[in-house]
């Protein structure tokens, strides 16, 4: 019997049910999950351990999140001895690819600095912008700034709360509040989509109150999730979820995306089952038990 392992964090802190619904996505297609806390790795005479197992054991490994940041880098150097293809999310994929910087060229225009003084700068070309820490999610922090004035104080604000952190100040795009399309990706197919709306401010955020509606991708729209998610899955990203508002990307995040639980409360039911077939053909793993 195939085997996966997944290592998530305090299933209490999850702001998703992607460490229930994946599993038992994986099980109903027969395969046998095991679902551990990333803190459990360990080095055993010399030998990596998760959780006591032996990873040459498992068909893939699938790390849910990124786990405590103070333990973040430790545990990544011990999970880059393994091979990278044993993943589902890659560790080079984790450390490079989720966020907000390797996509930039599909972005709207962006400036990021740890420097202040460089970003006032910027938005006193006029016009709106979106003021965020680039480490942040789920629409925390967020601030749109519509003139120079208001900016400086925002800046000194959020400065003061990320200390010698990265900021990104990008253009406000004005569809954003028609709503933001977010495509839920495995091995390079496109597993669904859905429209999510702003209800109280610009944020498209589901854990901001936004709206989800049913939608469908454009050919252009999805033109440009494919290429992403291509490019994704060449680069050890198995799993991702891209958000657009068309022409632009909005954000990448392959840590732990969000969306498979919205996808079926607006009826695409099979989508956990999807994204296990998807992976399955993108490994070259033969499907059942």
């Amino acid at each position: 019997m195939k085997q996966i392992l997944f290592l998530h964090g305090d299933p209490e802190k999850a702001r998703n049910d992607n460490h229930l619904r994946l599993p038992a996505a994986f099980e109903a297609a027969g395969w046998a999950t095991f679902c551990r806390d990333h803190e459990s790795l360990a080095i055993e005479r010399n030998e990596l351990r998760l959780a006591g197992f032996n990873p040459a054991d498992f068909h893939l490994l699938w790390p849910l999140g990124f786990g405590r940041q103070v333990s973040f880098f430790d545990r990544m150097q011990m999970l880059a001895t393994l091979p990278a293809e044993n993943f589902v999310v890659s560790v080079d994929a984790l450390v490079y690819l989720h966020g907000k910087h390797r996509w930039r060229q599909y972005m709207p225009e962006t400036y990021t600095s740890s420097n202040p003084a460089y970003l006032e700068a910027q938005f006193k070309q006029g016009g709106s912008w979106i003021l965020k820490p680039t480490a942040g999610s789920y629409g925390r922090d967020v601030v749109k700034i519509d003139s120079a004035s208001q900016g400086r104080q925002v800046l000194q604000t959020l400065a003061s709360g990320y200390p010698d952190s990265y900021l990104m100040l990008q253009r406000y795009i004005d569809a954003v509040v028609s709503g933001e399309k977010r495509s839920l990706v495995a091995g390079g197919t496109i597993i669904g989509s859905y429209l999510r709306v702003p209800n109280q401010d610009f944020r498209a955020n589901v854990a901001a109150d936004a709206r989800v509606a049913t939608t469908e991708l454009t050919d252009a729209e999805h033109t440009l999730v494919s290429t992403i998610a291509t490019e994704l899955a060449d680069l050890g990203a198995g799993f991702a979820a891209i958000d657009t508002v068309y022409p632009y990307l909005m954000e990448v995040n392959v840590a732990n995306p969000g969306g498979l639980e919205t996808l079926a409360s607006l009826g695409q039911t099979t989508a956990a089952s999807d994204v296990v077939a998807a992976l399955c053909r993108w490994k070259s793993i033969e499907t059942g038990v």
